[in-house]
């Protein structure tokens, strides 16, 4: 069957013509016989430049196999152009379907980033939210528009932007953006979108997409007509993300990676966890013992529903357990078939030594979603003057506990406050002054916060006797971070190096650069009568000693000698540090849990600890008179697995047979 020149307005008589239809016999008849090249060539009617475009015209018509392909999921940038402005970068997308919170990585400064082989999860008629970790610089000015590909023709329609922060003064849900509010940070996120109920099982491409008023999935050109003009997404530091959009019938477990661990810390492979564990990939752990007297001796892994509950629940099996050992470098692989939903894991550890460090204080902060943390052992921050606290407020919009964790918050201040709040933002802290304070020892905290500018997050400690006043009594910065810095800051403030500004001699200040911040990290300090130390995710990053010189010590260089407190708080700058606040940002640090160690001599009161008693694989030796499983679970015990009969006794935390945790107050 010959192909028809019908769209063609060309004479039928005309030579090249008839030259092309003998080209179109020839190759439909004898495909492999003869090329049109050769045709062209064994034709002895001459040809002008003209005729050989008009002839190439002619055969992209007629031939389908000659015709150009278009571009599946095209963009309107180079594949290897990068963000030119220097502020701006998507970081990280994170997807919440009926699979949980899920979070990829971009981890480049390309504008356009194929992450296909990265998959979301989700179920026909999903209500879906996505959120972007994108830095924006001083002013966020970016907004967001989400598409999915549903019916996998390799480009995206206009029917398929699902998702949207801003088109012309307007939302995806139809809502007015003021003006005022175009391009600032509560335009960027996309809102929440539902995808089809009809919409079959299957594999989708999903386009995330940063840029300035504009639907185009292609990204915007500016306004001359290129993508690195004015307002366009070169130009303006907009991203493009291609992932694999996974629809399928019934719901996954979400997937979470929970910690119980007391004499060590667990990190990756290669240093922090991430933030979100990947379904169906294998996972390595690290595990660092505070310190060296203590050998970690296995893994109790439970993975599967809900590894808190009892194993068994109304017939149905909640979770699977299998012990890993450790190798010789402490690490242990968490295979694939285990990172299939909640995994709690829980190190056991022997000690090989005399013990140098024991634990004197821990608040997992594990109390209800919304609770306060602990009353006996923490107070709020209070308003003060200082540039941390001038936001300080009790509002539980600023402080709550929320899945485990200790959340610490500083917002623009709510509707409802106005007129009972005399500033335009709040913020929140803890404190355990008056309550729990030590001397010498090890402080640590597993930590998550979102770089921002005017984030000023911090966990650091200050003297209970503050009768010299600040700076004279005393400052220890465990960790601060500033703005959109990938640093940890760890820093004393004292007379000699405050106020007489000695304050590299020798050295107050430590910092540690290249923080990836998308992911938890612990940030501890050792503090000795002569030597005060900084680590990182168990790494060493650097100390500041006693001075030897007289002169230093009675002009109030190391007033590190009494008991300090704890303090654990969110706060924005004020462009003295850290640069003003965004009203239209969240500002949010998450604290896991912090915990406090000090050696024998340090606090004659503790106790040597011989295991780990969390859930424990065995029962207690003074278990033995306790048959009834519900009477067991109830028991509490010490962290030297001793039935605890006496709850005005003791220090630190206490666990039940069930995992469960609480902090006895201190005395």
């Amino acid at each position: 069957m010959h192909t028809p020149l019908r769209s063609v307005a060309y004479s039928v008589q005309h030579p090249y013509y008839l030259m092309l239809r003998v080209f179109l016999d020839v190759s439909i008849s004898e495909p492999r016989s003869m090329n049109f090249y050769q045709l062209l060539f064994n034709i002895n009617q001459p040809m002008h430049l003209h005729h050989y475009s008009l002839l190439l015209a002619l055969t992209a018509v007629a031939t389908p196999a000659l015709a150009q392909t278009t571009e599946k999921y095209p963009v309107n940038v180079e594949k290897n152009q990068t963000i030119t402005h220097p502020n701006r970068q998507l970081r990280s997308v994170s997807l919440q379907s009926a699979d949980g919170l899920q979070t990829q990585t971009v981890g480049t400064r390309l504008v356009y980033n194929d992450l296909s082989a990265k998959t979301f999860t989700a179920l026909p008629g999903d209500a879906v939210h996505l959120s972007l970790d994108y830095q924006s610089g001083a002013i966020p000015w970016m907004h967001s528009y989400v598409y999915v590909d549903l019916n996998s023709d390799g480009k995206f329609d206009s029917t398929e932007l699902l998702s949207y922060s801003y088109s012309q003064g307007k939302n995806s849900l139809g809502e007015n953006i003021e003006k005022g509010a175009k391009g600032s940070g509560s335009s960027l996120q996309p809102p929440t979108f539902q995808l089809p109920q009809t919409l079959a099982m299957g594999q989708y491409r999903l386009r995330v997409k940063v840029d300035w008023d504009n639907t185009d999935p292609a990204g915007a050109k500016g306004e001359d007509g290129t993508v690195k003009g004015e307002n366009g997404i070169v130009k303006n530091g907009g991203a493009i993300a291609d992932f694999n959009l996974d629809v399928h019938a019934t719901a996954f477990t979400p997937m979470a990676l929970y910690l119980d661990t007391r004499h060590a810390n667990i990190y990756g492979e290669r240093g922090a966890l991430p933030l979100q564990p990947q379904r169906g990939q294998a996972l390595t752990l690290r595990i660092v013992p505070v310190e060296k007297s203590y050998e970690p001796t296995q893994l109790a892994v439970r993975f599967g529903k809900n590894p808190y509950a009892e194993q068994t629940v109304n017939g149905e099996t909640q979770w699977e357990e299998q012990a890993l050992q450790p190798n010789a470098k402490g690490l242990v692989t968490l295979p694939a078939k285990m990172m299939n939903g909640k995994v709690r894991v829980m190190a056991h550890y022997k000690p090989i030594s005399t013990s140098k460090y024991l634990p004197a204080f821990s608040d997992e902060f594990e109390g209800d979603d919304h609770s306060e943390p602990n009353t006996q052992v923490w107070s709020r921050t209070p308003r003060r003057g200082a540039t941390w606290n001038r936001f300080c407020s009790n509002d539980t919009a600023v402080v709550y506990l929320r899945d485990g964790e200790l959340i610490c918050r500083a917002i623009a201040t709510p509707q409802r406050l106005k007129g009972q709040e005399p500033k335009d933002f709040i913020s929140g802290g803890i404190k355990s002054e008056g309550k729990f304070s030590f001397q010498y020892g090890r402080a640590e905290a597993r930590i998550f916060t979102k770089p921002h500018n005017g984030n000023f997050p911090a966990f650091w400690m200050m003297p209970q006797d503050g009768s010299a006043g600040w700076p004279k009594a005393g400052e220890i910065d465990i960790w601060e971070q500033i703005n959109t810095e990938n640093v940890s800051y760890h820093t004393l403030h004292s007379h000699w190096t405050y106020t007489l500004k000695h304050k590299q001699n020798p050295t107050s200040a430590v910092q540690d650069h290249n923080i990836d911040y998308g992911r938890y990290h612990t940030f501890a300090v050792e503090w000795t009568p002569t030597l005060i130390s900084w680590y990182v995710d168990g790494e060493f990053v650097g100390s500041a000693p006693k001075s030897t010189d007289s002169d230093a010590l009675a002009n109030g260089q190391w007033p590190y000698t009494k008991p300090f407190y704890l303090i654990l708080n969110q706060s924005v700058g004020d462009g003295s540090w850290a640069s003003s606040p965004d009203a239209n940002f969240v500002y949010e640090t998450r604290f896991d849990w912090v915990r406090v160690y000090q050696t024998k001599a340090q606090n004659p009161t503790l106790t040597a600890i011989a295991r780990n008693v969390i859930a424990p694989l065995s029962p207690s030796q003074n278990d033995e008179d306790v048959e009834d499983a519900a009477h067991k679970a109830s028991l509490w015990y010490d962290l030297s697995g001793r039935r605890i009969n006496n709850f005005t006794q003791g220090h630190g935390i206490v666990v039940n047979g069930e995992g469960q945790k609480m902090l006895l107050p201190t005395h």
